[in-house]
């Protein structure tokens, strides 16, 4: 798990609804967004969209939102992209109080090396990417990682043995598994195709023998 890092994003608070208002936000570089408080109306806001792209490439949950000189705790509660243009849509802060205990999902990511039973022809996969958690939001981690360079094929990982701190209290199933080393494909395919041989010789030799049961009961 790293180490916590202080985020920052500067917003500026959005008067102007519409849709040609929001398109000629986006082509001035500008993100729109809302962000919801406990109690309070949504805030309509926009984020200038080089600084979200630049905040983006780091793992962050818990980020700061400056609007002039006023400073407010949140989480980005969902992002809307549009694929076929690659372009962020719209994104949904949430405030959050530092005292008061959140749901988050975080990150799970297999540390660097590889896997034991991939060097005996396994194929390693991972079933799940985030798990969630409990605590407060300063306690929030970046990422989880977890040592797989142990597992052989047909090991798995599970949810119970990613180390969590002792403030964060675990909100996914521990016995979902996150990390897995599965037979080589093609070992699997030869073993389909001999229990399918065999099969197809066993019908035969059944066919045979009842059309020789038939045989002989007509003579």
């Amino acid at each position: 798990m790293s180490s916590k890092t202080n985020y920052e994003l500067a917003v500026e608070s959005r008067s102007e609804l519409g849709t040609g208002n929001v398109r000629r936000a986006r082509k001035a570089g500008k993100i729109p967004a809302v962000m919801y408080s406990r109690g309070a109306e949504t805030a309509p806001l926009f984020v200038n969209a080089k600084e979200w792209e630049a905040l983006t490439r780091n793992d962050f949950n818990l980020l700061t939102l400056l609007n002039g000189k006023k400073k407010t705790a949140a989480v980005v509660k969902e992002v809307q992209h549009n694929y076929l243009k690659a372009f962020v849509v719209h994104i949904d802060f949430q405030e959050v109080k530092m005292d008061e205990k959140i749901t988050a999902a975080i990150p799970v990511r297999p540390t660097h090396g590889e896997a034991f039973g991939v060097s005996q022809g396994g194929n390693f996969e991972q079933t799940i990417y985030e798990i969630e958690i409990n605590c407060l939001p300063g306690d929030l981690p970046e990422h989880f990682e977890a040592d797989i360079t142990a597992l052989d094929i047909g090991d798995s990982l599970h949810v119970s043995e990613i180390t969590l701190p002792g403030n964060v209290e675990l909100v996914t199933d521990p016995k979902l598994v996150v990390f897995h080393v599965s037979k080589p494909v093609a070992e699997e395919e030869v073993v389909v195709a001999e229990e399918g041989e065999a099969g197809a010789e066993g019908e035969a030799g059944a066919e045979g023998e009842a059309a020789e049961s038939t045989e002989e009961a007509s003579e």
